[in-house]
């Protein structure tokens, strides 16, 4: 049987931003590592991606968004408020708005977060580049209880980060990043916490240490994430191993337009379960058509499902576990 192994970030500096000690959120992370090893789903995902945006403001090289051709269109606040609300009765614990593009481009974003809040959603984050947190957005993402932001940079000096963030500019995001602690320890709040995360491109390997000293005292968390490249969707296929993606027994994904995803990679929709309004996010857990991909996974068969026989991250993982 396929053992399920979830290794892609390392924290390398600060404390890690998903550890908390209130006891609903301490039983949510304990699921979260022993649903894919136990094969228990639940009646609900533990966690949602939920994608405000497919549109992106940079052209980052390793970046499917930046290669893919797939129509670009904003989240409608009927389905955000439709997803949130099914999300808030079966008790959510986490939901990142996030998928293939950037979330601050969406100017509803903040009244997302609030609305996420309410519903009792205990933690509510999002990835950016930051190029957009500017003070008056700051200040609306704090009013709106936002829980942590995990902020994509490459690297510590200005060539590395604007060769690979085509499009932004080094001094504005640091200066985006400075504002954000600056403003909350004048507010005297401690969320959102911050992780800066890189992906470890070439010119980073061996100088981690230096990318954290650099960001240390600007955020909590320091981390790394393995590189691996989607550039226009390379195909790993055949590729036959007793590695399972965890993922598809703790989260699932949601695009802009309201389709219902089995998970974060399947960024070409090949494994649609319907919009939302026409199934719910529950149904599409628990069908039957879910539990064949498990099935799969755990048979040491996924290289049978399309999207996962071409899938960056499950490559990515079994290279790593064959010492590669």
């Amino acid at each position: 049987m396929a053992k399920a192994v979830d290794s892609i970030l390392h924290t390398i500096a600060g404390h890690s931003v998903v550890q908390r000690e209130d006891a609903r959120y301490k039983d949510y992370r304990k699921k979260w590592n022993e649903w894919p090893e136990t094969g228990q789903y639940g009646d609900f995902p533990l966690h949602l991606d939920v994608e405000p945006t497919n549109a992106c403001n940079l052209r980052c090289p390793f970046c499917a968004t930046t290669y893919n051709k797939y129509a670009k269109g904003f989240m409608e606040e009927k389905i955000w408020k439709r997803i949130l609300d099914e999300a808030g009765k079966k008790e959510l614990n986490s939901l990142k708005f996030t998928f293939r593009g950037e979330p601050l481009l969406h100017n509803d974003l903040a009244r997302m977060v609030s609305y996420a809040k309410n519903a009792g959603i205990q933690d509510v984050y999002f990835n950016t580049n930051a190029l957009r947190l500017d003070e008056p957005t700051i200040r609306d993402l704090l009013n709106s209880g936002l829980d942590r932001i995990s902020v994509s940079f490459e690297g510590y000096t200005k060539e590395i980060y604007e060769k690979y963030r085509v499009g932004s500019t080094f001094e504005t995001v640091v200066h985006n990043l400075e504002l954000l602690k600056s403003i909350k320890e004048e507010l005297g709040l401690k969320s959102p916490l911050v992780r800066i995360q890189t992906v470890l491109v070439p010119e980073l390997e061996g100088k981690e240490n230096e990318y954290a000293a650099f960001w240390a005292s600007k955020v909590d968390e320091v981390a790394y994430l393995d590189m691996k490249s989607e550039a226009g969707n390379p195909d790993h296929r055949g590729i036959h191993s007793d590695w399972a993606c965890p993922m598809l027994w703790q989260r699932m994904t949601i695009t802009w337009d309201g389709k219902i995803l089995p998970c974060i990679h399947d960024i070409f929709e090949w494994d649609s379960f319907g919009k939302i309004g026409d199934i719910s996010i529950a149904d599409a857990w628990t069908s039957a058509r879910q539990n064949e991909f498990r099935n799969l996974h755990r048979e040491c068969n996924a290289h049978m499902i399309q999207r996962c026989d071409r899938c960056p991250y499950r490559e990515s993982e079994i290279r790593k576990l064959q010492g590669n």
